[in-house]
């Protein structure tokens, strides 16, 4: 009684505690959260923006090296070199025969151009206007860049340039466009960032921009922002603007104040429920833990006074014979087996409980010389993992005594990870049972009743599995597969922990 109330006190205490902790906190939380959400976005952005200017760089180098790859072909330079418009479109025509497929890299929508020094093209691919491919060549001529913007009838046109050389005299250009729509199909990609903005521009020029928005606002835009960005693509002479809208982060603001608001009600309406329920559960605990304690006893009594006696029986045996050195290594298996038996701790990790079985096995092939084979096969992971203590033993115990039932035979044990759980595995290939007799069997584990109910061997059977549910929960358990004459395989289902439990 005593025990209970001051846990009593102890909880009133932490309740108390917790809620001015959580009240302070969620101030903390509130900032710290707002700030990590802003830093999200920004890192959000931020990782767009290169996603963005990657790909824009990369259709831009493509073309650029469909280019230069065009203005190297053969018949190019010659016909650049022509000066009449007569011998410059023969020479087109020409070359166009010769040529039917252009250099990779170019896109179905592009548009490739010749231009000579006279200003006179042909297009290799594209129906663009004249009006424009004029403006083009005028843009070659004047401009110091390789690309180039342009626009008609309300489309707009980006493209690169390649100049045609032979020797040291320039003939003329090798012009690719590609429509602004494909840039914008970059932009609007990451559409479902709300509150990222993107634009590209061209000197003081919009091109194009993932939202609805002119080039006056951008200056309004960037004082408002949460942050903005601006990002030169390479020596292009095209510019991204990014900026983050602070609305998104002043809606979350409001939403954290309402959650506030319902969680410190809340927590007083989960303080006085859990109050009234304390007790209750810590009583409920306690007894489970008794529960669970009286389980593991009735296990360990299974290592009796009377396995001890026989075995001290055989090392007596084994002196009166010489065999003295066989006969110290019994006694240190019986000495870890009692110590193992009797230990306080209800948790063993899977190496220990093995090399623990390793000593039973030993102890019972002296008892009974030839007839018992082990095959124990243990993994790297079984020191890392923690099992409840007395499982395995009582199982290769009723192995031997009911599986092989006087007989020789093997006994395999066993156990694999699967997923976050164990499958330990203990079997026998001796006589086996009939469906009968495993469903009996099942049945009488399965069933609900004291813990000395029914044959020693399903008792044990039983409180193992009564331990496993108890302990590690409703998902673990015990299994069993039996053939007559084919043996029996036990199955038990447990949960890896990584550390030993506490149980208190």
């Amino acid at each position: 009684m005593k025990r209970r109330s001051s846990g009593s006190k102890g909880f009133i205490r932490s309740a108390l505690t917790l809620s001015a902790v959580i009240l302070i906190l969620w101030v903390v939380f509130y900032i710290t959260m707002v700030r990590m959400i802003r830093g999200n976005m920004r890192l959000q952005a931020e990782t767009g923006a290169g996603a963005i200017t990657q790909a824009v760089e990369e259709e831009l180098l493509g073309m650029e090296n469909a280019a230069c790859d065009l203005a190297g072909l053969k018949g190019v330079a010659e016909l650049a070199g022509s000066r009449t418009a007569a011998d410059f479109y023969a020479k087109a025509a020409d070359f166009l025969e010769a040529n039917p497929v252009l250099p990779g890299g170019l896109r179905n929508d592009d548009c490739v151009v010749i231009f000579n020094a006279d200003g006179l093209f042909y297009r290799l691919k594209g129906d663009l206007p004249n009006t424009l491919l004029k403006r083009v060549f005028q843009l070659c001529e004047n401009g110091d860049r390789r690309t180039l913007t342009a626009a008609s009838n309300n489309n707009t046109y980006i493209g690169v340039r390649e100049e045609i050389h032979t020797g040291s005299r320039k003939d003329g250009y090798v012009v690719i466009l590609t429509g602004i729509g494909r840039i914008r199909s970059f932009l609007e990609a990451y559409n479902d960032l709300d509150y990222l903005g993107v634009v590209l521009l061209s000197g003081q020029q919009l091109l194009c921009a993932n939202k609805d928005v002119r080039i006056e606002e951008l200056p309004a835009l960037s004082e408002d922002a949460l942050f903005t960005r601006e990002k030169e693509i390479g020596l292009s002479g095209f510019k991204l603007f990014l900026y983050c809208e602070r609305s998104f982060s002043g809606q979350v603001s409001f939403y954290f104040r309402i959650v506030m608001v319902v969680m410190i009600l809340m927590l007083a309406a989960m303080i006085l429920q859990q109050r009234r329920l304390y007790q209750s559960e810590v009583g409920r605990r306690e007894a489970e833990l008794e529960r669970e304690r009286s389980l593991l006893s009735l296990l360990k009594k299974q290592i009796s006074a009377h396995f001890t006696v026989n075995t001290l029986n055989v090392v007596r045996a084994m002196v009166n014979k010489g065999e003295k050195e066989a006969a110290s290594h019994i006694c240190d298996e019986l000495s870890t087996l009692l110590r193992y038996a009797n230990a306080g701790d209800e948790y063993i990790s899977l190496l220990e409980e093995f090399y623990v079985l390793r000593q039973y096995i030993g102890i019972m092939q002296a008892r009974y010389p030839g007839r018992i084979k082990a095959e124990i096969e243990e993994e790297d992971f079984f020191d890392e993992v923690y099992i409840p203590r007395m499982l395995l033993q009582p199982l290769v115990e009723n192995a031997i005594q009911h599986g092989l039932r006087g007989g020789s035979g093997t006994i395999r044990v066993s156990a694999a990870q699967n997923g976050g759980n164990i499958d330990v595995r203990v079997a026998d290939d001796g006589h086996g049972m009939k469906e009968e007799q495993l469903e009996r069997l099942l049945k009488e584990i399965n069933a609900p009743g004291t813990e000395e109910d029914g044959e020693l061997s399903h008792v044990a059977m039983r409180n193992i599995r009564r331990r496993i549910r108890m302990v590690c929960g409703e998902g673990y358990g015990i299994s069993i597969r039996s053939a007559e004459t084919e043996g029996t395989e036990v199955l038990l289902h447990l949960p890896a922990a990584k550390e030993k439990p506490d149980l208190r």
